[in-house]
């Protein structure tokens, strides 16, 4: 019951005046600002990676690539700037480096000039992995580079896949090509066929054409016989007339007349034979022609056949078939010789009919038996022309079987000729192919292999690197602890010593004395810090007059902004304003993930409050890349330092008048 009496007189000591119900809500709201204040600003900083400003430079160059122009660094950049994922800001190289550099780009990727052409490459002979190159600052944002790396990793890993479709692409154009190839290897087998089947044909003609030379032939060896009946016959006849000449005078006269006929029938007789003579010589100048040709095609049906060709093996054995159906050489040969023995015989019977002509002229008195014999010899110079006859319808038969075998012959030589215009087009369309199939190496395999499993490599430059996490955000906890510090050193110091007021000193000397005093216990606070984290912690310092100076000054804006606040809204007030500002400081200083990632409330104030450059500016001395951000941070905590001196020389100049307020204040910490 004491308890709960004690702490009822407590709370109610807080009902008096406006000023203890305020802070009564502060404190009610410090945890919400601790809690929800800062959860709201770090809710989800990956998710609005696209308001994060990095620069994209493209100074890929295409190239042409089997008749096909490769622009894979457009293509990339075009991707990247659909996608939104980062804020990419296209820049040229100078840009974009300054950029960098200077903290406008977080980071920069840049496609390079030979981008395009090792894409390219894939399906050469010398494939290459493409590059992305990254340049990254930690100096503008520790996390914001971690973030950016593994942005990049899932860029690498996009791009990659994109690329990877195209080089497989590429490289299987060649056997796209050889694909085409054997297209056309097939049609010139198809020429080849139907080569084949012309073929076919003509020696079809050729086997008709010498079937009918064939035929020919026998018929002038049939007429030839029957001519040489006839030739006996009129022998028999002339020697009946010779012998009737010497016992019948009285058709000397007739007889002399038959015989005159008798010469003029032998001389057509022997006409005929020479061009009997003269068509089996004709065939016998032909035949070595012929069988010459008919034996260069079945030695190229044998090679055909002897590889697989089943249409050549039967086409061999047809032509095999007919050319033995061809009179040989000995029999046109021998033709030859009983014709010419026929054109001997015929000659002399013309000779002998003029002879007898002569004779039956002078043996008037066996005129009438040359009569009887006459009639013979008629008879057997009609047997004669009759054999002469069908002689002449055997030679035309030849002469239309040798027509034939000429036709046959031309379209042998044609389908010859398609044959070797196919196999010429097979032959090439094959070198064709094989050529557009690359032929590796194992190195070149491997090669390869490797290019189209990772097309895309990823290199990374770094304008200013931390050496891990501790000095990646080393800026951001050290402005924390000496924010903290200092609020500490004010609950111990007073920020406007009583002691300076009751003396005529002026604002600034009150003011100062009670400055002085924090900011040496804060040049203690930031030796003692920095020896720590720096020796037993390792953290790096990229210059450590910089890091020493930059961190006093840091100390002075906190403590103379704190003192402000204290000495303006009083010791217990003062001191919530200040927590409150420490967490607005905590969410939108951009210490942790990048301002940029934070809500629109925070980006507003963060250019206004102090820790924002305070971290920025150890960022620089501390990680190095130090610019004009550094100057920057300077100036502003420089004059934040001045302006607050200045206000609390002012409002210590007012204190100077006591109040009953000030003698009994309503909250006191």
């Amino acid at each position: 019951m004491l308890s709960l009496t004690s702490t009822g007189t407590e709370l109610r000591r807080f009902r008096r005046g406006t000023l203890p119900r305020i802070a009564i809500g502060s404190l009610l709201l410090i945890p919400l600002l601790y809690g929800a204040l800062y959860l709201w600003a770090f809710w989800d900083p990956t998710g609005h990676l696209d308001r994060l400003p990095v620069a994209l430079v493209d100074s890929d160059t295409s190239v042409t690539s089997n008749g096909t122009t490769v622009a894979a660094g457009s293509e990339v950049s075009s991707r990247l700037l659909a996608s939104k994922d980062l804020d990419w800001r296209v820049a040229d190289a100078a840009t974009a480096a300054k950029g960098v550099a200077d903290g406008t780009y977080y980071f920069a990727l840049t496609i390079p000039t030979d981008f395009s052409a090792k894409i390219a490459s894939a399906g050469g002979t010398e494939p290459t992995a493409a590059e992305l190159m990254v340049t990254y600052n930690d100096a503008n944002s520790f996390l914001a580079s971690t973030l950016g790396r593994e942005a990049m990793s899932q860029v690498q890993t996009a791009v990659s896949a994109t690329v990877s479709q195209q080089a497989v692409a590429r490289v299987l154009v060649g056997l796209g090509s050889a694909r085409d190839g054997f297209a056309r290897a097939s049609d010139g087998a198809l020429t080849l066929r139907a080569a084949s089947g012309d073929l076919a044909g003509g020696a079809e003609s050729v086997a008709t054409g010498a079937s009918s030379v064939a035929h020919g032939a026998a018929d002038a060896a049939t007429g030839a016989a029957t001519l040489a009946t006839g030739a006996a016959d009129a022998a028999t006849g002339a020697s009946t007339l010779a012998t009737g000449a010497a016992t019948v005078s009285a058709g000397a006269l007739t007889a002399a007349t038959k015989a005159g006929d008798l010469t003029v029938g032998a001389a057509q007789v022997a006409t005929g034979v020479d061009q009997a003579t003269h068509e089996v010589g004709a065939l016998a100048t032909q035949l070595p022609a012929l069988s010459a040709g008919l034996g260069q095609v079945g030695t190229y049906l044998a090679t055909r056949a002897g590889a697989g060709d089943a249409t050549a093996a039967a086409l061999l054995s047809g032509l095999q078939t007919s050319t033995s159906a061809l009179p040989t050489a000995a029999q046109v040969t021998a033709m030859t010789t009983q014709l010419a023995a026929l054109d001997t015989g015929a000659h002399a019977v013309a000779d002998g009919s003029s002879a007898l002509t002569t004779g039956l002229r002078s043996l008037a008195d066996g005129a009438a038996q040359a009569a009887t014999g006459a009639h013979s010899l008629a008879d057997g110079t009609a047997t004669l022309a009759t054999g002469a006859h069908r002689l002449a319808a055997g030679t035309g038969t030849l002469a239309s079987g040798s027509a034939d075998l000429a036709i046959g012959a031309t379209a042998v030589a044609g389908g010859a000729t398609k044959v070797t215009a196919g196999t010429q087009s097979l032959a090439t369309a094959l070198a064709g192919g094989a050529t557009a199939i690359p032929q590796d190496t194992a190195s070149q395999q491997t090669q390869r292999a490797d290019v189209i499993s990772t097309p895309v490599t990823m290199t990374s430059t770094d304008v200013a690197k931390a050496q891990g996490f501790g000095e990646g955000f080393a800026p951001f906890f050290i402005p924390l602890a000496l924010f903290v510090g200092a609020l500490i050193t004010w609950l111990l110091l007073r920020p406007v010593p009583p002691r300076a007021l009751a003396t005529p000193a002026s604002g600034w000397r009150t003011t100062l004395a009670g400055f002085l005093p924090a900011f040496a216990i804060g040049v203690g606070q930031v030796a003692i810090m920095l020896a720590v984290i720096h020796y037993g912690v390792g953290l790096h310092l990229s210059s450590v007059t910089g890091t020493i100076t930059f961190t006093l000054l840091i100390v002075a804006a906190f403590l103379a902004l704190q003192q402000t606040l204290n000495a303006v809204f009083g010791p217990a007030a003062g001191k919530v304003v200040i927590l409150a500002l420490l967490m607005l400081q905590l969410a939108s200083s951009g210490g942790t993930y990048p301002v940029e990632t934070t809500p629109e409330f925070f980006r507003v104030i963060h250019p206004l409050l102090p820790m924002s450059y305070a971290v920025s500016g150890l960022r620089e001395v501390i990680t190095g890349g130090i610019d004009g951000r550094l100057w920057t941070s300077v100036a502003y905590l420089g004059t934040l330092v001045v302006v607050s001196l200045a206000v609390t020389a002012w409002r210590a100049g007012r204190m100077r008048t006591w109040s009953l307020e000030r003698l009994h204040p309503v909250l006191e910490i």
